[in-house]
């Protein structure tokens, strides 16, 4: 039976301008991922607005086990860049973490947002295709018991996913873009019914981007 193919793409031996940048590169390609952590760290202190160098700490904290942190660092990575290629495969990295512990309908959406900027890429289209199956089997499971639960418990616990999305969303607040903190949790709660954990958050930003909007 076909699997989902479990790989992480790279952009080592980039920013060649930033010394830690390439020390951090230098420790990855060496499999010293805490040395690499600490390095992109220290290269982001100075640029933190690198969409290279935080995809590359992505990467790391993806060897590193540091999934939720991972995941926001590649959002990160995607908000910082007009680059496609890049937007794709940091889409395609989170899609990958978050298969690999079975999130299966944000991994969807990522990776098909992935897909959409890299049509030709075959294993991409495989792991896409693996995702909707195996998120359309978790869909089907989740209806047979919606009716008996419904109304009687309070919002899940949120997911690694949902943490990540809200702690972007929390950096996007920061620099007032409410806008697309609210666009963030939304598009996240269609894939993630964790994400009503903050529901309470949510209606907050998108009463302020309503004023926002008024007001304007």
């Amino acid at each position: 039976m076909a699997t989902f193919i479990w790989t992480i793409l790279l952009l080592l031996g980039l920013n060649i301008s930033n010394p830690d940048a390439r020390k951090g590169n230098k420790s990855y390609e060496n499999g010293d991922y805490e040395s690499a952590k600490t390095w992109f760290y220290s290269a982001l202190d100075q640029d933190p607005n690198d969409a290279e160098i935080l995809f590359n700490l992505g990467n790391t904290l993806t060897k590193l086990g540091e999934i939720e942190e991972a995941i926001k660092v590649f959002m990160q990575a995607k908000s910082y860049t007009d680059d496609t290629h890049l937007k794709a495969l940091a889409d395609y990295n989170i899609g990958t973490v978050l298969a690999e512990n079975e999130q299966w309908k944000p991994a969807m959406k990522h990776l098909r947002a992935s897909l959409q900027k890299l049509p030709s890429d075959s294993e991409g289209q495989f792991n896409y295709e693996y995702a909707l199956m195996k998120a359309s089997e978790e869909e089907d499971n989740n209806e047979q018991n919606q009716d008996q639960n419904e109304n009687q418990e309070p919002p899940p616990e949120p997911s690694m996913y949902a943490k990540a999305v809200k702690e972007q969303a929390d950096a996007l607040v920061n620099e007032s873009r409410y806008a697309s903190a609210f666009n963030l949790m939304q598009e996240a709660l269609g894939v993630d019914e964790t994400v009503r954990y903050y529901e309470s958050f949510m209606n907050r930003i998108g009463a302020v981007n309503q004023i926002e909007q008024t007001d304007n």
